[in-house]
């Protein structure tokens, strides 16, 4: 039985179905998830997109942890490139309210993320959330 789990996840890998993290520095979603789960739960929910962004896929996370005042979700965008990454992230306003030809009305305060090709979006109030991502991110480039 052993045997046939460790077949099953050498081909799965191989077939590429199992995304693998490249280790160091976040950059893109799977590299995020991984330096996420050093510290807590993360449970992958499915998929999202936001009419202002152009990524090529969008993934929900919700974190769970005891640094967390309860849980949390993110957003998760992930980009073909660097520089489609900035390019949305530049069509941002400042104060996180969409962009020049789109207005959100966000049910919290919204707090963007950017780093290599993934962006995030974190809309809520919890400040372990925000220093969390911003010690894994950087300083949020919008939102309030």
């Amino acid at each position: 039985m052993k045997r046939l789990l460790v077949l099953i996840g050498l081909l799965l890998t191989a077939c590429g179905t199992v995304p693998q993290s490249h280790g160091g520095p976040v950059q893109d979603q799977v590299s995020l998830i991984d330096a996420l789960r050093r510290s807590m739960t993360v449970d992958i929910s499915g998929t999202v997109a936001q009419p202002f962004l152009h990524p090529q896929s969008g993934t929900t996370v919700r974190l769970n942890g005891a640094a967390l005042a309860a849980p949390a979700d993110l957003q998760l965008f992930e980009y073909g490139s660097v520089a489609a990454a900035e390019a949305d992230a530049h069509q941002i306003r400042a104060d996180g309210s969409g962009t020049a030809t789109t207005i959100v009305d966000w049910v919290a305060p919204p707090h963007f993320f950017l780093k290599g090709r993934v962006l995030v979006i974190y809309v809520g109030t919890d400040p372990a959330v925000v220093s969390l991502l911003g010690s894994l991110l950087g300083p949020q480039f919008a939102g309030t």
